[in-house]
Order: structure tokens, then C-alpha cells, then sequence
């Protein structure tokens, strides 16, 4: 978890620009801190490495859209560089933006995040059959693109339309329906332990290349007693069929169950790294 210091100073990079969801929860975890709005999550990890920013926020997981590769991919490229300090979790409500008094029947751009356009693709096909689906590289660039047309909306963060003289159109999902992101807060340099009870250790680990490798190298959790929380597999770039898994298991790596977990998972692995022991925050609640 960053030091009450670290908290207080320093720049947040985030996937931006302003409205992003990313930019929401930098600003309720971090509102003493200056942000640093950059155009992807490659440039997010750049900022902290290069020092431009102290810590960054990236996303990990949507509820409805899944695993965020790319954060995923970096993790694991950069794993003892970079570490995962801690994890935030934020209720995401998405609104369609568009310029006031636009009638729905004459649009014809629907401009998002490819999450959002995947989960509400059904949704978008019913309610805007005429509409061309746009992928921008956050909900806040749609916004931004959607205002300079009046037949174009954007699925967005609803605090976005005042950002972009766009108005709330409509609520694509039911008022009581629940999406959340998790977050996680990186660094340049290794977090403090954690000490809440609600805590995470993330693996990133490359196995022996044979039969049954996988099966023996989650062994030690099981027999310990170390809960998986989330385990992806990633391809080694320039080695056809050869993966990497990125895993999270419940607990710090300072707990006894947990060392002796690792120290099991260890030997049978070629490689196993720790990007980070960190705390897991209580949700925030988004505003609509």
C-alpha cells in the first residue's frame, strides 16, 4: 500500500483524458495528487517507470467484459520493474451521450471502449440498428469524439457529458444494474506489506513445457490452503505454444500458508515471480 507520504505527492498517471473511469477513481483514491492523463495503458506503465509519474492506475478486470489483457501482458513483461501497490474497485455507470434534442432514429456513430461496446452490443443492436460501432481507446475519447457530431453518441461515464457539451441521453442498462472495474495502483518500487486482512499476492510464473506441469504447480495452494482468486494464460511473444500464467492468490506473501505455498509453487516452475503483496480497497460507489 503507498506510504501516507506517496499518498500525498507525487503525479497519478492514468488512462485518460478527464471523464475516464480510470480518471474517476484517481481522484476519489488520490484528490491531494496531480493526474496525469496519458492515451493508453502501455503509457501509463511507461510514466511510472521513467518517473514522469509516481504511481499509476490501470485496469485489471471488468465484471461484464473480463480480464484486461493488456494490463495483464505488462504485468508480466515487466515484472520485477514494476508492482502492484494496490487494488480499487469502482461501480461503473455507463450513459449515452449525445448533443440535446438529437432524436435517436438520425444517429449514426456509436463511439466507446471496446468493453463497453461488447457488453452492450446486443443492447446497441436493438435500440440503434442503424448505428456504426466505434472502439476508441477510453470512454472519455468517445465522449470527446462523439461531441463533434450530432449524429454521433458515445457510452460513456455520465460526468463526462458536462466535460464535452454532451447531455445524457439515455441509460443503456437497468438503473439497479451493477458493472464494476477493478483497478490496480502500480509503482516503481515494491509496496509496503500489507496489513488489512483483505489482501492479494500476484504470481507471474513460466512452467516446464510438459504434460501435467500446470496441474502440479497449483498443488502447493490447494495442500496449503491458499485460495486462487484469478489465473490467466498468456502466449511468450516469438515462442510458438509456449505461455506464461499471471495468478492471484488471497493473502500476503509474508503469510505462513502463503510462503509455503510459494516456496512449493517455486520449485516446480522455471521461472516465478512476485509482482506485489497488496491491499484490496472496499468499492467505490459511482455518482449517475
Amino acid at each position: 500500500m503507498p506510504s501516507s507520504s506517496t499518498a500525498k505527492s507525487g503525479k497519478v498517471a492514468y488512462l485518460g483524458p478527464e471523464g475516464t473511469f480510470s480518471h474517476l477513481v484517481a481522484l476519489r483514491r488520490f484528490p491531494k495528487r496531480a493526474g496525469l492523463p496519458v492515451a493508453t495503458i502501455t503509457e501509463v506503465f511507461h510514466a511510472v517507470r521513467s518517473g514522469h509519474a509516481q504511481l499509476g492506475i490501470v485496469p485489471i478486470e471488468n465484471s461484464s467484459g473480463g480480464t484486461i489483457t493488456e494490463t495483464v501482458d505488462l504485468i508480466i513483461e515487466q515484472a520485477g520493474k514494476i508492482f502492484i501497490a494496490e487494488e480499487l474497485a469502482l461501480d461503473v455507470c455507463l450513459a449515452l451521450l449525445g448533443h440535446a434534442g438529437t432524436a435517436i432514429e438520425k444517429l449514426k456513430a456509436v463511439y466507446s471502449h471496446v468493453m463497453p461496446l461488447r457488453h452492450h452490443r446486443d443492447w446497441i443492436m436493438e435500440n440503434l440498428p442503424r448505428v456504426t460501432m466505434i472502439e476508441s481507446s477510453s470512454t472519455a475519447e468517445a465522449a470527446k469524439k462523439a461531441a463533434l457530431s450530432v449524429t454521433s453518441v458515445a457510452l460513456a461515464a455520465p460526468g463526462a457529458a458536462e466535460l464535452y457539451g454532451l447531455s445524457i441521453l439515455k441509460f443503456p442498462v437497468r438503473p439497479e444494474a451493477v458493472n464494476v472495474t477493478h483497478f490496480f495502483v502500480i509503482s516503481a518500487a515494491p509496496a509496503e506489506s500489507p496489513k488489512e486482512k483483505r489482501c492479494k499476492t500476484a504470481i507471474v510464473a513460466a512452467l516446464p513445457q510438459t504434460s501435467g506441469s500446470l496441474h502440479r504447480f497449483l498443488g502447493p495452494f490447494a495442500r496449503a490452503g491458499v485460495s486462487l482468486c484469478r489465473i490467466v494464460s498468456r502466449p511468450v511473444p516469438g515462442q510458438p505454444e509456449t505461455y506464461v500464467f499471471y495468478l492471484e492468490i488471497e493473502g500476503s506473501a509474508k503469510d505462513a500458508k502463503v510462503k509455503k505455498a510459494l516456496a512449493g509453487a517455486r520449485r516446480l516452475s522455471v521461472r516465478l515471480e512476485l509482482p506485489g503483496s497488496y491491499s484490496t480497497r472496499p468499492r467505490y460507489r459511482s455518482a449517475r
